[in-house]
């Protein structure tokens, strides 16, 4: 019986081949553009991170390669088709995920570090330094990661850019409020001038104070943030028991429109209440 069905599954291969083959080409173009681009995100993305040179080709080929293969092997191996679909959209949206989650825990640490690096900044200045080479000490000597954007910053200076141009970049590249504040001061004090010490002791005491005025917020709605995560988890920990002690009705809910609507309502009254707390216990400072 294997034997005979051999030549029809050498036939069915090789039009799948064919048949991708022939989607590739006809659409190649739109696949190199959307490989590039691709590229150079991850590369921008990496770049946060590292000022080191970073080479996303092979990466994205990678998972080009993997969101092909994966889906193929999941269809040959398993009896659920959904996976099949699912993999490819999860191995090309995950990383986007993971790497925004990551730098908007970079930002957190770099906002909590930076009011130190100003004072450290303006004793830098009142020491005879110039700006950018109390930037320089600051690459050297700073904890990480806020050393790892100073290094970013001094390299931009050392490669010929004016020392404006190069706060202008990292405050895009950062986009949080407190560096905004410390990079609008060193702009404003590089074009009328002043008594840039005293400017950064002043802006380091603000922002010290901005942050402990935040991690007081967050230490009072710490509860709140709590009975998030017992909404989120609790229909789940209850359908478990329910499985438990009655696995047919928990089998119902997913297998008859009934079900269905009563999963969907139950879904979005609890995307609802998350929402709604959530925005509570994360007011702007």
């Amino acid at each position: 019986m294997i034997d005979s069905d051999l030549p029809i599954l050498i036939v069915i291969a090789l039009l799948a081949g064919i048949t991708l083959a022939a989607l590739i080409w006809g659409f190649h173009r739109s696949i190199v553009a959307h490989f590039e681009r691709e590229v150079r995100w991850l590369e921008r993305s990496i770049w946060r991170f590292s000022p080191e040179p970073f080479n996303g080709r092979p990466w994205i080929a990678g998972f080009y390669a993997a969101a092909i293969i994966i889906p193929i092997v999941w269809l040959w191996y398993f009896p659920f088709k959904i996976g099949a679909v699912l993999t490819p959209v999860l191995l090309l949206w995950l990383p986007r995920v993971i790497i925004e989650k990551k730098w908007e825990k970079r930002r957190r640490l770099i906002d909590q570090q930076l009011p130190a690096c100003v004072l450290q900044m303006s004793q830098s200045v009142a020491a005879g330094m110039t700006l950018a080479q109390a930037v320089d000490r600051l690459a050297e000597r700073g904890d990480e990661p806020i050393r790892t954007e100073f290094r970013v910053m001094s390299n931009f200076w050392k490669h010929g850019a004016d020392f404006s141009s190069t706060i202008d970049e990292a405050k895009r590249r950062l986009s949080l409020p407190n560096f905004n504040l410390f990079a609008s001061a060193l702009l404003v004090n590089l074009r009328m001038g002043g008594n840039v010490v005293e400017t950064l002791e002043r802006l380091g005491r603000s922002i010290q104070g901005i942050e402990r005025m935040k991690e007081e917020v967050y230490a009072a709605t710490s509860e709140g943030r709590t009975n998030i995560k017992v909404i989120g988890a609790c229909p789940f920990v209850m359908l478990g028991f329910t499985a438990i002690m009655d696995f047919q009705a928990v089998v119902l809910c997913f297998t008859r429109p009934v079900g269905w609507a009563l999963l969907s309502v139950a879904a979005a009254l609890i995307a609802a209440g998350m929402l709604w707390a959530w925005r509570i216990v994360n007011a702007d400072i």
